[in-house]
């Protein structure tokens, strides 16, 4: 006779059911993500906010594209933008006006792109494709809802 553990369910109607999607579950993946991605980051020296401007950059945008990409995804002022641009210029990362990647900006971009990669694959990749498309849709309409309640609240000037 096989033992059978006092919290285990032992029956399909015992079974646990799957967890609602909220903001909490959301705030413990997204920390539990950003520990993982900021370990890769620390071999770079790279912030978050100074990757993302990278990836701007290696994407062929231009100062202005740059600007604008970073305070809409980032939510960060346009000031803010400007500084993280300079940073990667002072870092040797990134060259010129119409900022592009230079010899180290290229390597340092791509070292980062494939470890995420990687970890991106450990993380998702045995979850079916049904799954990632539904989840990608459920995150993409809780992104646009948060957006709307952000420029609302921006536009009244205070939080709801």
């Amino acid at each position: 006779m096989t033992a059978v553990s006092p919290s285990a369910p032992t029956t399909a109607a015992e079974a646990p059911s799957a967890p609602l999607l909220n903001g909490q579950m959301i705030g413990i993946t997204y920390h539990a993500i950003a520990a993982v991605r900021d370990r890769l980051l620390a071999g770079s020296g790279l912030t978050f906010h100074q990757s993302v401007a990278l990836k701007a950059v290696s994407d062929g945008l231009d100062r202005a594209g740059a600007v604008g990409y970073l305070t809409a995804k980032l939510k960060i002022g346009e000031a803010a933008a400007h500084t993280l641009l300079d940073e990667l210029a002072g870092a040797g990362l990134v060259d010129g006006d119409r900022p592009s990647l230079t010899d180290t900006g290229h390597s340092t971009q791509r070292g980062f792109t494939d470890a995420v990669a990687e970890t991106a694959e450990r993380l998702y990749g045995d979850l079916s494709e049904a799954d990632r498309e539904i989840a990608a849709r459920a995150l993409a309409h809780v992104t646009t809802r948060a957006n709307a309640e952000l420029a609302a609240q921006e536009a009244t000037g205070s939080a709801r």
